[in-house]
């Protein structure tokens, strides 16, 4: 009597995964086989086209390089930026500054339509009236959206600590691009 039960039991669940699943398909994941071409100084590229476009002063301009649902957690902000608005309105604020970001140092990796930049830049910025350097860590993770790569993430944090002078110039004779 317990053997049939179980076997009901059973034939039970099995006949109820099997309708589940003509229900909603188990497709394997895919790798991405038409992956775009691009190459390490193309996407160096990007930083100098996001650069340019905050020395126009316009956030219009800045917030049209990120995603329509890309995440922007900025250095001189505390509120994680989720979508073009919010964005936008960070870089109301950021362009009074008047920066000029120089990468310091960098290392892009390519994957299929994504390509990641990360390293140290530093930003000449006018406060009160006198021009500072702030540097910082960042990473931008790039996504192919049509014709253009758009910023999908930008991550951009200040140095935890000073840098000796050594370090310092460490980082300036290796500002080129790395591959890793």
């Amino acid at each position: 009597m317990k053997t049939t039960i179980f076997r009901s039991a059973l034939s039970s669940v099995f006949s109820a995964a099997l309708a589940c699943a003509s229900i909603v398909p188990i497709t394997p994941v895919q790798a991405q086989t038409n992956c775009p071409s691009v190459t390490r100084p193309e996407i160096a590229g990007l930083f100098d086209r996001w650069n340019s476009s905050l020395q126009t002063g316009d956030p219009n301009l800045v917030t049209q390089n990120y995603a329509r649902n890309a995440i922007l957690l900025p250095t001189v902000s505390n509120q994680v930026r989720r979508n073009h608005e919010e964005i936008h309105e960070y870089f109301v604020d950021f362009l009074q500054l008047q920066p000029v970001g120089e990468i310091n140092f960098r290392s892009i990796r390519l994957h299929c339509g994504v390509a990641i930049d990360s390293g140290i830049y530093t930003f000449t910025v006018v406060n009160n009236g006198q021009s500072e350097e702030v540097q910082a860590r960042y990473t931008f993770v790039y996504n192919r959206v049509g014709n253009r790569w758009l910023i999908a993430e930008h991550h951009s944090s200040a140095m935890p600590e000073t840098i000796t002078s050594s370090a310092d110039s460490d980082l300036s004779a290796s500002n080129q691009i790395k591959a890793e």
